[in-house]
């Protein structure tokens, strides 16, 4: 009877270390992830050699005046596709490409002027038009995916003349299990540096030539 008294004693001790590790992985792992994906851009290309003004316009609709607005970017899930959260930022999808433009542009040589209304006098202008950010996390029970698509569309104009419509696309998928409220910011990162990277020289030769 001692005997049985020790393995039933046992048992239960297990369960109960099982049970509590379990929720230590819950609370630790699974159930963290970022729902703020606000990040410092930073520039990518080798661009060089730039000179003058260069406005870059959002709409107006898409400034945001109070920070106590919140974007939702994307979703949070779980493995099984059940929605557990959103993901937020303090700036609208306008706004976050446009800045990624401006520091690629302030880096090249570029003064960089970010405003709401296409300047009616004949300067050099990138006017988005697209702007669209979706970034999505998948929580798992042992780690987080995070991916992240950025559509950027613009038109180009010179001498206050429309000279071409462009538009760029690009993808950045990570899973990692650390890092999880740092992630998503990566994430986003990449993939802005990868429509950066495509967009750069290619607005900078239209300016240059």
């Amino acid at each position: 009877m001692k005997m049985e008294s020790i393995a039933r004693n046992r048992t239960y001790l297990f369960a109960v270390l099982l049970v509590s590790l379990v929720g230590m992985l819950l609370v630790n792992g699974c159930v963290r992830y970022a729902r703020n994906s606000d990040t410092l851009y930073e520039p990518s290309t080798t661009v060089r050699g730039g000179s003058g003004e260069v406005y870059i316009v959002i709409p107006e609709s898409q400034q945001t005046r109070s920070p106590d607005v919140k974007r939702v970017l994307g979703t949070v899930t779980d493995d099984e596709n059940r929605k557990l959260d959103d993901v937020y930022s303090s700036r609208s999808s306008a706004e976050i490409i446009q800045t990624a433009l401006g520091l690629e542009f302030k880096r090249a040589g570029y003064t960089v002027i970010m405003v709401t209304k296409r300047p009616t006098t004949e300067q050099r202008v990138i006017e988005l038009t697209k702007y669209d950010i979706k970034l999505d996390q998948v929580s798992e029970f042992t780690n987080i995916k995070v991916t992240c698509q950025v559509l950027a569309g613009m038109d180009v104009y010179k001498a206050g003349q429309l000279i071409k419509r462009l538009q760029y696309e690009a993808k950045s998928s990570k899973t990692d299990i650390k890092d999880r409220d740092l992630l998503a910011g990566i994430v986003l990162q990449e993939a802005l540096q990868s429509v950066m990277l495509q967009a750069s020289p290619e607005l900078h030769n239209l300016f240059t030539h």
